[in-house]
């Protein structure tokens, strides 16, 4: 997806965002903003926003202390998720379509983004839950997701936020495991999932997990690793979660699924 003018302060936002999660340091604050702002600068409005969005993280992350202000807050919604996972597995196995309700519930955990500044917590997640069961979507959507999954032999899931991962799980849990191959990111980035997060919430149990081998929230092709491309490249169908993984694949003429609030 090509850049839009808003995204750039945005980019630089959700920086600035993150080193004050890791630093009260004014004067590191303002060299961090500076460095942001630099590396923003020769933005370009014809390639992929996502491209400024690297250039900016690159050129900061050195100087963000810990270099992941994310990590405590993305194991508190870990177990958060955790802990609502019988809760909700209890719901899908009592509704009428086990298939839905289960893609419903995975919708709903997109919810979790640190991104657009939002005032989360367990009660959030619940209402968003409760919402995502019971709004309208397009049932023809949802017929050809199911029909795509059950012909492809190849199907790589890729993820997009920590907590979000657990309703990931749930809903995978009750798809064809040995077809699944499941996408972390490759290093710390934002509240985005990484490997830690896939073993902490035991998605490395039921289906094979891979990073892009990125530290960035998307999956930017240009930049992935080889492991991740040969995965892509082979796969019949892609549900790809997540705004950042929208924003990187939507161009793409691929069988991609799309799932994000």
């Amino acid at each position: 997806m090509k850049l839009h003018l808003e995204c750039v302060p945005c980019y630089i936002r959700q920086t600035l965002d993150a080193a004050k999660m890791a630093t009260d340091n004014k004067i590191l604050l303002k060299h961090i903003l500076k460095e942001s702002l630099k590396a923003a600068y020769e933005f370009d409005t014809e390639s992929n926003g996502l491209l400024t969005q690297a250039k900016i993280q690159k050129a900061v992350k050195h100087l963000i202390p810990n270099g992941d202000p994310y990590s405590d807050i993305k194991k508190k919604f870990n177990l958060i998720c955790l802990g609502l996972e019988e809760r909700l597995k209890k719901i899908i196995k009592e509704s009428k379509d086990s298939f839905e309700t289960g893609l419903r519930i995975c919708l709903a955990g997109n919810i979790i983004d640190f991104g657009p500044k939002q005032t989360l917590g367990k009660k959030v997640i619940l209402c968003t839950i409760k919402n995502a069961l019971h709004q309208n979507l397009d049932s023809n959507k949802i017929k050809l997701l199911k029909e795509n999954i059950n012909k492809s032999e190849k199907i790589l899931f890729i993820g997009d936020n920590a907590g979000e991962i657990v309703f990931d799980k749930i809903f995978i849990e009750k798809l064809p495991k040995r077809k699944i191959t499941y996408v972390v990111r490759g290093g710390p980035t934002l509240n985005d999932s990484t490997m830690e997060d896939a073993e902490m919430i035991g998605m490395t149990k039921i289906v094979k997990v891979i990073t892009t081998g990125l530290d960035m929230p998307a999956a930017i092709l240009p930049l992935c690793s080889k492991e991740f491309l040969d995965k892509y490249n082979n796969s019949d169908l892609v549900i790809s979660k997540g705004q950042g993984n929208y924003e990187a694949l939507s161009n793409e003429n691929k069988n991609i699924f799309f799932c994000l609030k």
